[in-house]
């Protein structure tokens, strides 16, 4: 088993019973890895990347334990030293279990993103929270404006989000008629008139 996949699982064990936050970070990986990857991150950015993007909040479960509320701040705070430990027990290079850690207790912090991974991560938990959060429109308009800085990233929020009109061929309609009559005449079915 690689070990992206063993992390993904250690970190369903860590939120078992919790399909919210389970559901939460499997989605924030999945956008980080094809933020990530459409943006042209190399092998070990990308790698950092993913592994953040499935830990970043590991700090939920001890900060609620230990003060009863999970917020931003205390989720970087109590997140970093849980992540480093199941990422050394996975036996992720130290390099990347530092940047991991580094990541987690930064991931609610948007001023000063200097790095492609942070701003990945952002991004993609952004994405997630607009919908999770049931933000409004300019709510997320405003932020996909002042933090988002990938194309991928702002493409994602366009299409999920304000959506893109339709852009149908003057003859769409007779189009798709004649396309569902061929299907129907393939099938062998006939319609009585």
């Amino acid at each position: 088993m690689n070990k992206y996949n063993k992390l993904y699982l250690a970190m369903t064990d860590f939120f078992a019973g919790d399909v919210n936050r389970i559901q939460h970070f499997v989605k924030v990986h999945s956008f980080a890895k094809i933020i990530g990857e459409e943006e042209g991150l190399d092998g070990k950015t990308q790698e950092i990347l993913e592994a953040a993007a499935l830990v970043h909040d590991i700090g939920i479960k001890p900060a609620e334990e230990k003060y009863g509320r999970n917020e931003g701040k205390l989720q970087e705070q109590e997140g970093p030293v849980i992540a480093e430990k199941m990422l050394h027990e996975l036996e992720f290079a130290e390099d990347v279990t530092k940047r991991v850690a580094w990541l987690v207790a930064h991931h609610h912090t948007y001023s000063h993103i200097e790095a492609p991974d942070h701003q990945i991560l952002v991004e993609a938990d952004f994405l997630v929270n607009f919908y999770e959060g049931d933000m409004n429109e300019e709510t997320i308009r405003k932020t996909v404006e002042k933090i988002f800085k990938t194309k991928t990233g702002k493409g994602l929020a366009e299409d999920m989000y304000f959506g893109r009109p339709v852009k149908l061929s003057d003859t769409w309609a007779e189009e798709a008629l004649q396309d569902l009559e061929d299907f129907i005449e393939e099938q062998g079915v006939y319609i009585r008139q």
